[in-house]
């Protein structure tokens, strides 16, 4: 990972928390309705074990899953603790500038010019540019 791209990692931390645990707490709202349409179903069907043995499949599926989201929030929440005490638009702003600055670079050194402080060139001769 070179600077620019570690910048751009903090930037979208720093921007992106909120979204990011938002979107896990809707997909544990997801798997918990999931889940609970499947205990309504066994609720008011008369199923047979084979029946009863897929929805437990299913199920086993769908928790485990859930605790992967489960566990991915507690990861978040973690991560925003951090970004929370340290997020402001100081921190941003100078994430963005530095980029800024660092973009700019990088052009100056891909087509790099000089400002000759001499006539020293002028002894090569006529075929050199000055």
């Amino acid at each position: 990972m070179n600077i620019e791209e570690l910048f751009e990692y903090m930037l979208n931390l720093f921007n992106n928390t909120s979204n990011d645990l938002r979107q896990e707490y809707e997909k544990l709202s997801q798997k918990d309705m999931e889940l609970s349409d499947l205990d309504h179903y066994i609720e008011i069907h008369n199923l047979k074990a084979p029946q009863l043995a897929k929805i437990g499949r299913i199920r086993k599926t769908l928790r485990q899953e859930r605790r992967e989201i489960k566990n991915n929030i507690e990861m978040i929440e973690t991560i925003k603790k951090f970004t929370d005490k340290y997020n402001n638009k100081m921190i941003t702003g100078d994430i963005i500038q530095n980029l800024k600055e660092q973009k700019k670079l990088m052009k100056k050194q891909e087509h790099p010019s000089y400002t000759y402080r001499t006539n020293i060139l002028e002894r090569l001769g006529e075929n050199y540019e000055i």
